[in-house]
């Protein structure tokens, strides 16, 4: 591995977040110099760095910072992982609520997550290429998004419900009912977009399940729902990028890397390589880490060739 040295030509920046908006995939960029919060398009992004050793972190809930009510509680620095302290309180304080919102008594729930659960909610089953299932719920205002957050390939949107407390109740009736999982790992998906199952195989496994669901959300006495019948297909994953892809060798976390980003599913990035290879990455390795962003000679990889 190439020895790190340090240069002022170089930018230190600090990724925070991947971010979807409007079907579109960004970057939330912390710059160090100017102490600025920029997002910027991931598609084409380049990522030609280098990580300094020692490695330095900031909490990637740092760009939360433009919103008032997170301005004195993020401590920024973060010694290892990748949040503070403070945010991994509040994170943990919120999700605790959040997450079993429809399991306790509304007295003890926060105003903000009450509210919150107000709005509609759709119950959906997304798979993925490895052949994963899972059941998921999401605002209906912002399902297309949750979706692509999560890298989902395909998924079959089962029932609107008026608000965020049925719709939990009933994600949890298929769990317990149908055995199906409400979380799918990342190793997984990327499994899946190395070498994925067949598209036509993965909506017909989806569409048996769906109406299993269907049934079991017949018979369980809840009522006030509205059936969908629509589906929703991961159009980056049908990119030609991915069809070639392998896995990229080394951490994005440590070291020298020169790629670019071709395609993203979920936060799982397709990156040219001037090899010529087209490599998968983990961009979740990338966040929190402050690196030295330039002209950068990536470090020399052994990737083996794909047996078809």
């Amino acid at each position: 591995m190439k020895k790190m040295v340090s240069d002022s030509s170089y930018k230190r920046i600090t990724h925070l977040k991947v971010l979807w908006e409007n079907t579109q995939p960004f970057i939330q960029i912390y710059d160090h110099d100017s102490e600025k919060i920029t997002t910027q398009s991931l598609i084409g992004y380049s990522l030609s760095y280098q990580v300094p050793t020692p490695s330095e972190r900031v909490c990637v809930n740092y760009g939360d910072l433009l919103q008032a009510e997170k301005q004195n509680r993020c401590e920024k620095s973060v010694k290892s992982g990748k949040k503070c302290d403070n945010c991994i309180r509040e994170d943990n304080i919120y999700a605790s609520q959040f997450h079993s919102v429809h399991k306790k008594d509304r007295s003890s729930i926060s105003q903000k997550i009450l509210k919150r659960m107000q709005k509609e909610n759709i119950l959906y089953i997304a798979g993925f290429f490895d052949g994963s299932t899972k059941v998921g719920t999401s605002a209906s205002t912002r399902i297309q998004t949750r979706l692509l957050e999560q890298g989902a390939i395909h998924a079959v949107l089962v029932v609107e419900t008026p608000d965020g407390i049925t719709v939990r109740l009933l994600e949890d009736l298929i769990t317990e009912e149908l055995g199906i999982g409400q979380a799918v790992s990342i190793g997984k998906k990327i499994d899946g977009l190395l070498k994925p199952l067949m598209r036509d195989a993965l909506q017909k496994e989806l569409k048996i399940i769906s109406r299993k669901v269907k049934d079991c959300i017949s018979t369980s006495g809840i009522t006030d729902i509205k059936e969908i019948t629509s589906t929703w297909d991961n159009e980056y994953s049908a990119e030609t990028c991915w069809d070639t892809i392998q896995k990229y060798p080394i951490s994005l976390s440590s070291g020298n890397h020169d790629l670019k980003v071709k395609s993203v599913v979920g936060r799982v990035a397709a990156l040219s390589h001037n090899s010529g290879m087209t490599l998968a990455a983990d961009l979740n390795e990338l966040l929190g880490i402050t690196v030295e962003s330039g002209k950068i000679a990536g470090d020399e990889i052994s990737v083996q060739a794909q047996l078809f």
